[in-house]
């Protein structure tokens, strides 16, 4: 929208300096600018005319390029506005209301997983993203459900229903799972570790005992104000990818669930960003 604004006000100037250049006079000749200094050194530029022809008023003309572009700004604003209703509206999902998302077409990833042996995963939570990497490749992408109060922020602390933000590992693979199939995250993380000890969240102990195992390559506490138990996972009923609806969780369709556990391992990185 902003680009078109540009060019309706490049329009509009240029429309104007026409008007002004071809109605200020048709047969007028103007001379030379003569320029003089006063006492004060100020400059002043006295123009001498030859046949000054008649001036137009032109208020009305730049009156109706400004009706033009406000309507046009308007017709932009009500696109981007229908744009932003159709990529999100209410639906009764299992007897409760949700807001859900534009969901994706599960499709399989462009590699097989013996020809993906370098595996990552990256999480888009503005845009409820999950993107399957091999290298620096992306080789699928799909949609995802949330921690129910993900819009306030990164997760601080257990039972804030917020999905985490950082960088982690997978560090449990759970084919038992009350949601399908999950994968288990390595929150808290080092520098969530450093956050709740700070805040006396946690204590120097149990700050000492998350570093250990992260340093090792393990499941960190998870029982600790900070909250754990952060999973990638499958469906609850119909809920999966195109709500937020979990308690801190990324939520996936149970079809994309099972392409990532056939992608994913104990140490496959994920990303998790704002």
């Amino acid at each position: 929208m902003k680009r078109q604004h540009h060019a309706n006000s490049a329009f509009r100037f240029a429309l104007l300096t026409g008007l002004c250049a071809v109605t200020v006079t048709s047969a007028a000749v103007l001379s030379q600018a003569v320029f003089r200094a006063d006492e004060d050194q100020t400059a002043k530029a006295v123009f001498s005319e030859q046949n000054i022809g008649e001036t137009v008023d032109l208020t009305e003309a730049f009156a109706e390029v400004e009706q033009e572009e406000a309507l046009e700004e308007q017709k932009a604003a009500e696109a981007e506005a229908a744009e932003q209703r159709a990529q999100t509206q209410e639906q009764e999902i299992d007897g409760a209301t949700f807001t859900v998302h534009q969901e994706l077409p599960v499709v399989e990833p462009s590699l097989t997983p013996e020809q993906a042996q370098n595996v990552s995963i990256v999480v888009h939570k503005a845009d409820h993203l999950l993107t399957v990497y091999n290298g620096e490749s992306v080789i699928a992408q799909y949609s995802v459900g949330l921690g129910s109060a993900s819009a306030e922020g990164a997760k601080e602390k257990q039972g804030d229903k917020r999905t985490p933000e950082g960088e982690y590992y997978i560090c449990v693979l759970n084919n038992q799972s009350k949601f399908y199939l999950s994968l288990g995250l390595s929150y808290p993380n080092a520098n969530d570790a450093a956050r709740g000890l700070a805040s006396g969240l946690i204590t120097q102990e149990q700050y000492d005992s998350i570093m250990a195992s992260l340093a090792a390559g393990q499941q960190p506490d998870w029982y600790t104000p900070l909250g754990g138990q952060i999973m990638i996972h499958g469906q609850k009923g119909n809920l999966g990818g195109q709500t937020d609806w979990t308690t801190g969780c990324v939520a996936v369709n149970n079809r994309v669930m099972d392409i990532l556990w056939k992608y994913c391992k104990v140490g496959t990185k994920v990303t998790i960003l704002p």
